[in-house]
């Protein structure tokens, strides 16, 4: 009892529990007698949907892994590949989301005698250049899709929305960009706090000028990760690709690109809610309606197996964490 009095025994506890009862309340309304079907309908080529996940992931990976820097030999290519999954996972399923993700990926890299300090920078910076990457495939996906045959159809379902929308993305971008390049003074560590909340601000202080230091330092750096993430989107973008085709639905490439990227600007809304249920299978639905995908069953088995992805991915996640965790590798900080 005296080890798990300590607070932050016990906080680590309680998010363990709370990422177990999550993924229980996913499984739990996750049709797996659906999923077989599906999986039987298709059978072999479901592996090529879990090879694109795969390699997406390895590139992402990369991304993540030119951050660390000098750092970045301290630990394998496919350690970090596990860590990253397991991140992701615990973002997809907890109610902090990439907050909680991104801080665990940060613990679990320390453990290779890593600075604690460079890992949440690394963590930081890897996370603008995804979110920044996504949103500039996402703005040339609509660019596209404005000038394409379906753009009425669009604009039906729409509106001026649309507009609205990638205006303020646009924006958004611009403002980030612009916070990267200006040049501010970093915190003055005299000015600490006692306070938890005055900490954490001073903290995040302190992570915001690492990150501007970075890109205008290591900007070269910088941009490699961009493009890897946008690598890791392409290539993530594919499932909606293969699996519309093993339906035998007459789509492109960038239709998954669309898909996938507007699916993900969805889903963020719904990002408390473990693995987003309801929200994913509602956005299938509406995007595929959006570029003239209607029939009957089509989202609700593409849905299903895009859950199916992510079961596979989930016991794999568990599978790492569990062989990390024995490995008890000693924390640098």
């Amino acid at each position: 009892m005296g080890k798990l009095a300590n607070p932050r025994k016990l906080f680590k506890v309680s998010f363990i529990v709370l990422i177990l009862v999550s993924v229980a309340i996913f499984l739990a309304h996750s049709d797996l007698s659906a999923l077989k079907k599906e999986l039987n309908t298709i059978g072999y080529r479901f592996v090529f949907i879990l090879l694109t996940t795969l390699v997406a992931y390895f590139f992402g990976t990369l991304g993540w892994w030119i951050c660390l820097g000098a750092s970045k030999n301290r630990i394998r290519l496919r350690e970090l590949y596990a860590i990253r999954l397991i991140g992701e996972t615990v973002g997809l399923f907890n109610p902090t989301s990439i907050i909680g993700g991104d801080l665990l990926k940060a613990d679990l890299v320390s453990r290779y005698g890593i600075p604690k300090k460079e890992s949440i920078n690394a963590v930081a910076i890897s996370r603008i250049t995804a979110v920044l990457s996504q949103l500039t495939l996402f703005l040339l996906a609509m660019c596209w899709l404005m000038l394409s045959p379906l753009r009425l159809e669009i604009m039906r379902f729409t509106g001026q929305a649309i507009y609205i929308l990638c205006a303020c993305l646009l924006l958004f971008m611009a403002f980030i960009f612009y916070w990267l390049v200006s040049t501010k003074s970093p915190p003055c560590p005299s000015s600490a706090s006692s306070s938890f909340f005055g900490k954490a601000r001073i903290r995040i202080q302190v992570l915001c000028w690492s990150i501007k230091e970075f890109y205008q330092q290591q900007n070269k750096i910088f941009w490699c990760s961009y493009l890897l993430f946008a690598i890791h989107w392409l290539i993530g973008s594919l499932e909606f690709y293969l699996i519309l085709r093993f339906l035998t639905i007459d789509v492109q490439v960038i239709h998954g690109l669309i898909l996938d990227m507007s699916v993900i600007i969805l889903k963020s809304a719904g990002a408390f809610i473990p693995g987003q249920l309801g929200i994913e299978e509602i956005s299938n639905k509406l995007l595929l309606n959006m570029i003239g995908i209607t029939g009957g069953s089509i989202w609700l088995s593409v849905s299903i197996l895009r859950r199916g992805r992510q079961v596979f991915w989930i016991a794999i996640g568990f599978i790492f964490y569990l062989c990390i965790k024995r490995k008890n590798i000693h924390v640098t900080v």
